[in-house]
């Protein structure tokens, strides 16, 4: 029986997995690819690769608050955040002092599905959010509106950076661009000089997927850590793996929408924007915050544009996509609180 749940709820981290990669691909290669360095497909092996080495390196940091520190599951967690010991409902809650395999499941079925809408409708929306909702929302199921059993300090904290991420990225983008085009002002453009910032754009291409890896590997798996809390390293490789497969099979709807449909990139905007995104998310991820590369890139293509002018950018089209990041973690925490209840009652 052990066996079976531990089969399932992989299933359930590859099926999150598989829909992060199909989403943030575009993250990672959609301006190499809307700037038509290189074709899709091998911009997508390029990410595969360089997302499983960033999940099974430094996918740690990010699985820990994703898979601990939104929901309080263990009674010595309680008494550490709280400073008194556990109330007797606690062991109700959570007879085996962590999360239960249905909450597990239910997290991760719930960020996966909204994800997948989006991804069919070509959005880039907040996998991270997604599966924070997922696990938020699986929380409530559980205990209903006890602020008690959730680490709101820590949940403002990754709040406040989803809001920073976009803003700090779209800053960094506008810097980098500027800064990229001065040194090239008057420069004769050559074709070896095309080929350097075409080398540039996809090793910030690497960048980012690597970016990708050690945040949302956390994001994809986290919550299998609660479950099984020493195989860390095999999560993060089934999270890379499961990311890889999905930017290969399904990336290349959102990749479009990111690549070409905000504003048109040039080679110097491509490198800006994705030297941005992928300075911004690694900084969050070793600081073990799930931010979303979804804001992170869309923030800096918009930068990029911005050095442009306002109209160069398409405010038609970053409003769709806003409503996409409200929709999704919102949806996804509804979602798995309703379907937790439902289920929890018919078991």
């Amino acid at each position: 029986m052990e066996l079976l749940i531990a089969v399932i709820l992989g299933a359930a981290g590859f099926f999150v997995g598989w829909n992060i990669g199909a989403n943030d691909a575009a993250n990672c290669i959609g301006t190499t690819v809307g700037a038509r360095i290189i074709k899709f497909r091998t911009a997508a092996w390029l990410m595969a690769v360089f997302v499983i080495l960033g999940g099974v390196l430094q996918g740690h940091h990010v699985m820990k608050t994703v898979g601990k520190g939104i929901v309080i599951s263990s009674s010595a967690a309680y008494t550490q955040f709280h400073g008194e010991p556990a109330p007797e409902e606690f062991s109700r809650y959570f007879p085996d002092d962590k999360l239960p395999d249905l909450a597990i499941f239910v997290a991760l079925l719930s960020a996966g599905l909204f994800v997948s809408l989006a991804t069919f409708s070509s959005l880039p929306v907040l996998t991270s959010q997604s599966i924070v909702g997922g696990v938020a929302g699986a929380g409530l199921g559980i205990v209903g509106m006890q602020a008690g059993f959730f680490k709101l300090t820590v949940l403002f904290k990754i709040f406040a950076c989803w809001v920073i991420s976009p803003i700090l990225t779209m800053i960094l983008a506008f810097g980098i661009y500027w800064a990229v085009t001065y040194a090239l002002k008057g420069a004769k453009i050559t074709l070896f000089l095309n080929r350097i910032l075409a080398f540039l754009v996809i090793a910030t291409a690497c960048y980012v997927a690597y970016s990708l890896g050690a945040n949302d590997v956390g994001n994809a798996i986290g919550p299998l850590l609660n479950k099984y809390p020493d195989k860390g390293l095999y999560l993060a490789l089934l999270g890379g793996i499961a990311m890889g497969v999905g930017a290969l099979t399904y990336g290349r709807k959102v990749t479009r929408t990111v690549g070409s449909n905000i504003t048109p990139l040039d080679l110097p905007g491509a490198f800006a924007a994705q030297f941005a995104a992928a300075i911004g998310v690694h900084f969050f991820s070793v600081l073990g915050i799930p931010v979303s590369t979804s804001q992170a890139i869309v923030g800096a293509v918009i930068g990029v544009g911005l050095t442009k002018g306002v109209k160069a950018v398409s405010r038609k089209k970053i409003g769709i996509i806003m409503v996409g990041w409200v929709l999704a973690p919102s949806c996804a925490a509804v979602f798995a609180a309703l379907l937790y209840r439902l289920l929890a009652a018919l078991m």
